[in-house]
């Protein structure tokens, strides 16, 4: 009908593995996922209008009409987005779980990846960091066996992804993605365990899309016809049906009653999201950047702080980071070596003693990893300070400020925020050639979303 502009990957033949995993989670806990979200999106409490809306680009949509079927927001209900790309869903949740660990709640945070994320760089960096910092998350792998159109066996030596948990220090298990009580239990005991301390675990579920990968590509070629009507006859939906009869917890009768309900909020929703209006054009560069706080080109007059003097760029720099963690408890810093080292100049010397490890973290050397755990605690709240020692580092994690923390307020519509600092050293003169003395800001000052600052 033309009614969706873009891709669609649909969620069919996955359904019980959202419905297990969100059925153990509270409104407040939040949920990070992939292009295949519709799915995760109506478990975490989406309303149904809302996402046809969405998938339409309809004002009405859970992201405004931003977002459409890759890209949905809802925060209201703990769905914090799904990315196009492969694998921020892993970082981003890290991130929020490392946000609530600062913040002291039991919150949990939930990631849905597919199979082909367990190849990217992104699994092994977030899982390792969840690791080490006993993060309460559940990494939650979708293995549908293709990646794409790429076999999961062919891109894999050791092709149980539940087994992976134990290299990493987490515990790892592996259910049948299509029976949803198999789902529900062992999301129960991962979110015990998160919300008591124990730390993250790796969940995999093997489970089946009988669609192709995305509407209007090919299904067969890659995969057989009788492969895909063997992964019919164990439909979720209707498997769990079956069961719930033959077990005397409903009638037949019951359950057909059920389908017509929902058979109605479709169709009423699907009615709702074709009435809905368009985005006002006017406000297609809202949400770019955000209108707190105020900008002046006028320098501070002498009443705004002490008497003048003459320091570095480095110590200016520390007395405002500690000026400000002093004032904020959910600023924390990242990077290599900003712990009790205090920086490899000095940019955090003195803080370790004041404010312990949670709020100045020493982390591995996984750059991308680091930012994007950054960009998950910003959305849930913390204000992250991001210290890459030497800018040139930054490169490793391109896509993650680029695609992540420069389009997340304008994809959201301003419901996310993005409070988050990356910073490093350019151009020092240490003799350290072409890897440690670059001066990248010309690239960066093209990035919509940015605020590029380099003091001289």
């Amino acid at each position: 009908m033309g009614l969706l502009h873009g891709a669609c990957h649909t969620y069919i033949g996955e359904e019980a593995v959202a419905a297990g995993v969100c059925a153990q989670l509270r409104p407040e806990d939040t949920i990070f996922s992939t292009h295949r979200g519709h799915g995760h999106a109506l478990a975490k409490g989406v309303p149904m209008r809302e996402l046809i809306a969405e998938l339409f680009g309809r004002q009405t949509g859970c992201s405004r009409g931003r977002g459409g079927s890759m890209h949905l927001f809802s925060p209201e209900v703990g769905l914090m987005g799904t990315s196009g790309i492969v694998g921020p869903s892993i970082l981003q949740a890290t991130g929020a779980a490392y946000a609530q660990k600062l913040l002291k709640t039991d919150r949990v945070s939930a990631a849905f990846f597919g199979d082909g994320a367990v190849s990217n760089g992104a699994f092994h960096e977030g899982l390792n960091l969840a690791a080490i910092y006993q993060l309460p998350v559940l990494l939650v792998c979708e293995n549908n066996l293709y990646a794409t159109e790429v076999a999961f066996n062919y891109s894999t030596r050791n092709p149980e992804v539940g087994s992976r948990g134990e290299g990493y220090g987490m515990p790892g298990v592996a259910v049948d993605g299509n029976d949803v009580l198999a789902v529900y239990q062992a999301a129960e005991e991962a979110v015990k365990r998160a919300r008591s301390g124990g730390g993250p675990t790796l969940i995999e579920c093997k489970t089946y899309r009988t669609r192709p990968h995305n509407e209007g590509m090919r299904d067969y070629g890659y995969r057989t016809k009788e492969e895909v009507e063997e992964w019919k006859a164990r439909d979720p939906i209707a498997t769990f049906q079956t069961k719930l009869v033959d077990d005397g917890v409903v009638t037949e009768d019951e359950l057909e009653k059920i389908d017509r309900e929902i058979q109605a909020e479709a169709e009423e929703a699907f009615e709702f999201a074709k009435q809905s209006p368009w985005p006002d054009p006017d406000t297609a560069t809202a949400f770019i950047f955000s209108q707190d706080g105020v900008e002046t080109d006028e320098p501070p007059s002498a009443a705004d702080g002490p008497a003048a003097r003459e320091i570095n760029f480095m110590e200016a720099t520390l007395e405002a980071l500690a000026g400000e963690m002093k004032k904020n408890p959910t600023i924390f810093v990242f990077g290599e070596g900003v712990g009790e080292r205090g920086g490899n100049f000095n940019t955090t010397v003195g803080l370790y003693d004041l404010y312990g490890t949670e709020r100045l973290c020493d982390t591995p050397i996984s750059e991308r990893g680091f930012t994007g755990v950054s960009t998950g605690a910003a959305m849930a709240g913390a204000r992250p300070v991001i210290d890459f020692m030497f800018w040139d580092f930054a490169l490793d994690t391109l896509g993650e400020i680029l695609n992540q923390i420069a389009k997340v307020q304008y994809m959201s519509s301003g419901r996310l925020k993005m409070p988050i600092l990356l910073r490093g050293c350019i151009g020092v003169g240490h003799s350290a050639a072409t890897h440690h003395s670059g001066n990248y800001y010309p690239l960066f000052v093209h990035i919509p979303g940015l605020r590029v600052v380099m003091p001289s």
